[in-house]
């Protein structure tokens, strides 16, 4: 969902039917479908939610409350109907979650400000190289948080350079004229990982950090980057933590990812 979408609406129908109030005394069932409900304005229920959970997790409690001005809460309205003789009632309502929009709106996605050689599509998920040749860097739309998981998935690639994708992180933020088509040509706040080596500013400080080379990489495998909460940089290899490869980060980093040789498109996913 796009940054500022309103909270998911799960929209339930509860249908009681009971034997008080019965017209006619029969025991039979009524076919419910077949009867049309008359809703009543003046009726309404409100449920709030009590979140209380057993060993086995389940939901064990809920509340009911006349209050209707809580949107975390569950909202009925009772409709009258008669249903083969027999008077039956429909709840129906809505059910609003809270945290829905605060969670899609804070998501990472790649930054619109992109290089010339790169464009987004899927809502700013997905990035994709316009020209085989060269390569197409792009930053996340804002800073990492510290343990959040930055992790891309390559769609597509080539098969003429042989050698594909780069992840890291920089202090450089989005649109800096100074970030340049190849993200380990910049000599400054900048810490990444090319096929299976660790590199800083252009030099690399960790040869061989890993077995799994991203140069190798196919349709379909990921890699992460990840700066802890003591501002160590981890890299993650479909999903496997390799370790830490640096320490001291800065505090405030971007995420990047590199449509590198003969990557062609990669995705952002989340947790």
């Amino acid at each position: 969902m796009a940054t500022g979408e309103r909270s998911k609406i799960l929209r339930l129908l509860i249908v009681i039917a009971f034997a008080a109030w019965t017209l006619t005394g029969s025991s039979e069932a009524a076919d419910v479908g077949e009867c049309e409900p008359k809703t009543n304005a003046s009726r309404r229920w409100s449920i709030s939610l009590t979140r209380f959970r057993n060993e086995s997790g389940h939901w064990v409690e809920f509340t009911s409350t006349k209050e209707i001005g809580d949107e975390s809460g569950v909202h009925l309205m009772e409709e009258l109907f008669e249903c083969g003789g027999r008077k039956m009632i429909r709840l129906q309502g809505v059910l609003k979650d809270p945290y829905h929009g605060e969670i899609f709106a804070d998501r990472l996605k790649f930054h619109h400000k992109t290089g010339p050689n790169t464009a987004l599509i899927n809502k700013g998920y997905t990035v994709v190289k316009l020209k085989l040749d060269g390569n197409g860097p792009v930053l996340t739309n804002r800073p990492l948080k510290p343990g959040e998981l930055f992790e891309v998935r390559m769609d597509k690639r080539g098969t003429t350079k042989g050698y594909a994708n780069g992840i890291g992180v920089t202090t450089h933020s989005p649109g800096d004229p100074i970030i340049p088509e190849h993200m380990n040509s910049l000599k400054s706040g900048t810490w990444s990982l090319y096929g299976p080596d660790v590199w800083s500013n252009n030099v690399a400080i960790l040869p061989k950090y890993t077995a799994a080379n991203m140069y190798a990489f196919q349709p379909g495998d990921r890699m992460g980057v990840m700066i802890s909460e003591t501002g160590a940089l981890h890299f993650f290899i479909n999903g496997v933590d390799q370790g830490p490869a640096a320490s001291n980060i800065p505090e405030e980093v971007y995420g990047f990812y590199e449509l590198h040789g003969d990557a062609t498109q990669a995705t952002i996913l989340h947790p």
